[in-house]
């Protein structure tokens, strides 16, 4: 599977680096097209006896005219993996280029305050490997974030998605109902006239509606993002209930 091997950096939602290198492609030789002599011509040139040697004959036209469709097919596959293979070794490069860039504009002034130092001195490599290592640690927490942060919003995305298209089978499921009342109510007033039970039992709006759906919970550092997020869901919970609740009693009341 690609998740558990070198590229599993495709299927992640996590940037991707200069260090992140694509499977490696092996071009096979493929020999050239001959276009003076096909091959197995002398076989092909010798008439045919019989009528097994007529199809054999025809057999190795059609396998070699099929063999030539496959290694152009083959050709330009490897063409196009050579040139993907270029083009991604050109952005890896550029994208190498822009890491260096920021790393240097993160790193700061190790010798800031204006006293001499000698650059040789254990001491000072030591801050130097210290500072260095702090500055890798501050960007793969940073890129852990990101990735975080992007798995989060696409979530929520899907999450909206979903809610708005609940909402809008709950408004289609509440419209059916409210016409199969009207109907009953007209079935009970001719039933009242004719001194008849009605025909069917009252529509009832109870177990129809689809439930919200709860919101993707991620551990946030903000306490008050948590505690924003879990009032919200309460609210939906309580709009719908409200709603179908109101619904009901509406119903109910005109029988």
């Amino acid at each position: 599977m690609i998740a558990s091997s070198s590229a599993s950096f495709l299927v992640t939602s996590s940037p991707i680096q200069s260090t992140s290198a694509p499977p490696t492609f092996t071009p096979v030789g493929i020999s050239p097209h001959s276009q003076k002599k096909a091959r197995y011509s002398f076989l092909l040139r010798v008439p045919p006896s019989n009528v097994m040697e007529e199809e054999l004959q025809n057999s190795v036209r059609e396998l070699l005219a099929a063999n030539k469709v496959q290694k152009s097919q083959l050709i330009g596959m490897q063409s196009s993996l050579v040139l993907n293979g270029a083009y991604c070794d050109l952005v890896r490069g550029q994208l190498a280029a822009q890491e260096e860039s920021k790393k240097a504009k993160n790193k700061g002034r190790l010798v800031g305050d204006g006293l001499p130092r000698l650059l040789t001195s254990q001491d000072f490599v030591r801050r130097v490997v210290a500072f260095q290592k702090a500055a890798d640690e501050k960007e793969a927490e940073l890129l852990k974030r990101k990735a975080t942060r992007t798995e989060r919003s696409t979530a929520t995305a899907q999450w909206k998605e979903l809610e708005a298209k609940r909402k809008a089978e709950n408004i289609a499921i509440r419209a059916s109902w409210q016409a199969d009342v009207r109907a009953w109510e007209d079935e009970r007033d001719s039933a009242k006239l004719l001194g008849r039970r009605p025909g069917w039992i009252k529509p009832v709006l109870k177990g129809q509606l689809f439930s919200p759906i709860p919101k993707p919970n991620f551990a946030a550092k903000d306490p008050k993002q948590s505690a924003e997020a879990g009032p919200s869901n309460k609210r939906v919970e309580s709009d719908e209930s409200e709603s179908s609740d109101s619904e009901e009693d509406s119903g109910e009341g005109s029988e």
